[in-house]
């Protein structure tokens, strides 16, 4: 679905969800009834969907879940195994990032400044974790809700 209006006007939504995950979870609170917010919610679930093509960092089996620090933009992926904090996590640290909900629900719990950078780049690694190339083209976001890896 290409936009026909306003500030990302001519962009696909696959790609938008990818580089401005902020602009679709403002769509979804502020127009939640309408066409674009569907699309993004059909989007976000292919997104949440695809497996973690990464391997766990404690153990090397595949991992199922992200792990992220407050005020940082990197993720640590393991599997449900593993535990990245095994006695206890150091305060604000998500254990649990399965989907982009919950990336968007980390930073919004944890970003003390920049948070809209920090989301678009938590959602890029998760991406990438996922398949997702480092280049966020058109066709590369299309591929990548198809199911299609890079």
């Amino acid at each position: 679905m290409r936009l026909q209006y306003g500030r990302y006007q001519g962009r696909t939504a696959e790609t938008l969800l990818l580089r401005a995950p902020d602009y679709a979870l403002w769509v979804l609170r502020h127009q939640p009834d309408g066409r674009l917010a569907h699309h993004f919610r059909d989007l976000m679930a292919a997104f949440d969907a695809r497996p973690l093509e990464r391997a766990c960092q404690a153990c090397g089996r595949r991992a199922t879940r992200a792990a992220a620090l407050p005020d940082r933009s990197e993720l640590y992926f393991f599997c449900d195994g593993c535990a990245l904090y095994p006695d206890a996590a150091p305060l604000g640290a998500a254990q649990d990032l399965r989907t982009l909900a919950d990336l968007a629900d980390h930073v919004e719990r944890t970003a003390r400044r920049r948070a809209i950078p920090r989301l678009r780049a938590l959602v890029r690694r998760m991406g990438q974790a996922k398949g997702l190339p480092r280049r966020i083209t058109e066709p590369a976001a299309e591929a990548f809700f198809a199911g299609e890896t890079a």
